[in-house]
Formats: C-alpha cells, sequence, structure tokens
C-alpha cells in the first residue's frame, strides 16, 4: 500500500487568502443547505487527562460521489483559567473520484473557516449594511473574524475587548497591520459594544458574559460556540430574537443549550422554523429561507466547512 500523502500547513499557508476561505466556506453552507453535503453531527469526548481538561472532536462529511473526510481535533485545556495547554488537528480526505486518500494538518483551515463562518453569518443575516463591529475575545479565532469581517465588509470600524491589556496590546500588534479596516481596542465590553451594529462572541468563558439589556441594541449577534463546557450569553438571550444553528444535534450540546435543558427552559429558545415546523439552519440562510432581522446565529462547527476548505487546498497541491 502507497504511503499516505501528507499535506503539511507550510505546502498551503501562502497560497490562499481569507477572501478564498470565505469562498469555500460559502459553498460549504450553500451545498448544505441544497442537500449536497452529508454533514453528520460530531462525536465529541471530554475527560480529564493530567489536570486538563480532555477534548476529542470527530467530525465526518460527504459529498456523495466526489468527497469523504473526517477531521480530528484533541485538545487540552483548562477552561476555568481561559488557556489552551496543547492541540493538534488534522483532517482525512478521500477522493472518491479516483480512490486517492490524503491527510491535511488542520491547524490553520481550522481558525480560517470559523473566522469566514462568523462574519458569513453576519452577511446572510443582516437586514442593514455593517459598518461596525464588536468582537468580544481577542484570541486565535477573534483574530480570524477580524481577517474575515474585513474581507467580507466595508467597515468604518473594528472594536475588539479582552479583560487583560497585554492580549489587547498582543491583539492590535498582530492583527492591525493585516486589516483595512480602523481598530479600536476596548478596555470593557460595554464599550466595545457601544454603537456597533453587529456582534460576535469567541470567548471560552463558563460563566454568561452578555446579558439581553447589554444586547438591546444591537439586532444581530453570532456565538462561535461548540463546546459543552462554555456560556457566552445569558439564557433570555436565546429567547427573545431568533436562533439559527448550522446543526440542531450539536447545538442542543453545547453550553447554553445544555443549561437551558437542565433548567427546563429549552422549550423557550426562539429557534428558527419554516412553515412546516422543522428547524432551519445556517443552510438555509445561505439559500435565502431565512428572513433577515434580528438574530443569534449559533456556529457549532461543521464537518462541511472543513470538507470544502480541505477540498481547495487538495485540489491546489495536488491537482495543479
Amino acid at each position: 500500500m502507497a504511503e499516505l500523502r501528507h499535506i503539511r500547513e507550510d505546502e498551503f499557508v501562502e497560497h490562499f487568502s481569507m477572501r478564498d476561505f470565505v469562498g469555500a466556506c460559502d459553498r460549504a453552507f450553500v451545498l448544505y443547505g441544497k442537500g449536497e453535503i452529508v454533514n453528520p453531527p460530531r462525536e465529541e469526548r471530554v475527560e480529564k487527562r493530567e489536570r486538563l481538561d480532555y477534548f476529542r472532536l470527530d467530525m465526518p462529511a460527504e459529498q456523495p460521489g466526489l468527497y469523504r473526510m473526517r477531521k480530528i481535533i484533541e485538545e487540552y485545556s483548562d477552561v476555568s483559567a481561559g488557556n489552551l495547554s496543547r492541540r493538534e488537528a488534522y483532517i482525512g480526505l478521500e477522493d472518491l473520484r479516483v480512490g486517492r486518500e490524503v491527510r491535511l494538518d488542520a491547524g490553520y483551515i481550522t481558525d480560517m473557516r470559523t473566522g469566514a463562518a462568523g462574519a458569513l453569518a453576519l452577511r446572510y443575516t443582516s437586514a442593514k449594511p455593517v459598518r461596525r463591529i464588536g468582537v468580544v475575545g481577542t484570541g486565535r479565532i477573534a483574530r480570524n473574524i477580524a481577517l474575515a469581517c474585513d474581507t467580507v465588509f466595508d467597515l468604518e470600524e473594528l472594536r475588539f475587548t479582552s479583560r487583560k491589556e497585554q492580549s489587547r496590546q498582543n491583539f492590535i500588534e498582530a492583527i492591525g497591520p493585516q486589516i483595512g479596516a480602523p481598530l479600536y481596542m476596548a478596555s470593557s465590553i460595554a464599550e466595545c459594544l457601544a454603537g456597533v451594529d453587529a456582534v460576535l462572541m469567541a470567548v471560552p468563558t463558563p460563566q454568561p458574559i452578555l446579558q439581553v439589556a447589554d444586547l438591546a441594541a444591537i439586532d444581530n449577534i453570532v456565538l462561535i460556540a461548540g463546546d459543552s463546557r462554555t456560556r457566552q450569553v445569558a439564557s433570555e438571550v436565546l429567547e427573545e430574537r431568533q436562533v439559527i444553528v448550522d446543526i440542531l444535534a450539536q447545538a442542543e450540546n453545547s453550553g447554553e443549550f445544555r443549561w437551558a435543558r437542565a433548567e427546563g427552559t429549552s422549550g423557550r429558545i426562539a429557534l428558527a422554523r419554516g412553515e412546516d415546523g422543522a428547524v432551519l439552519t445556517i443552510g438555509d440562510i445561505a439559500c435565502g429561507r431565512v428572513p433577515k432581522g434580528r438574530s443569534a446565529v449559533y456556529l457549532t462547527g461543521m464537518g462541511a466547512q472543513d470538507l470544502c476548505a480541505a477540498v481547495m487546498v487538495y485540489e491546489k497541491v495536488m491537482m495543479e
């Protein structure tokens, strides 16, 4: 048997911009909405190892007759302190047309497609022009959100906040030279959200840091969620605006949904539904089946995104 080809990040990072990942992610959502990509719920495992939280994800997806993939992520972290100790991510991609299998490093792909998804979610749901965006968080995902929002929107300002001054300084030094939109680094959440048109959240916090009152003047929010151990917003936030998920089963296993279920309030979450009562998803938004307006998009991450991004990389590296 031939050795499995390993496509490493240093082979492809310089060939793809955020605009490329926005395009791949948009394609993933549209194909998912059309039923042309099969995206089963991921399998998740959380346990204690070496006094840290061990978190493993197995994320499958398939474009029948064309490609099949599985992405594996393994993390060691301290959620209470918001620290990530170690992380490994890879994608196993199978080209069904020729029977070829490859393995791709997935850290960069995951970060870029996650940022792209956040910006696309705002574009899909915003009924008004988005000129000023507030982002809670200054970590790895927040940096990619900055790149994606700068790519998708014509912005007057991007606002970011972190409780640590050094984190804010590191963020602006790292991302400031890469984007065209003016950056504003706020020392508090209230300052960050003042006057913005939309909000994205990407912080691994075990307790909610935003309440309904904090978001009263803001129509559109996007939560980069997906972890059963974290909650970013109070439950009432998901009760007073339409909520659009990427995959319902994954959302139901994530922090805000799990807490609501434990409290007996999950029936109050205002899930967007079609005329037949079926829950509408990010695929429905991408295909224009969800009205724009006041909403919360709850993103847990999809194998479909990784599939389309991995195919983009694979076709560049292996087929040119």
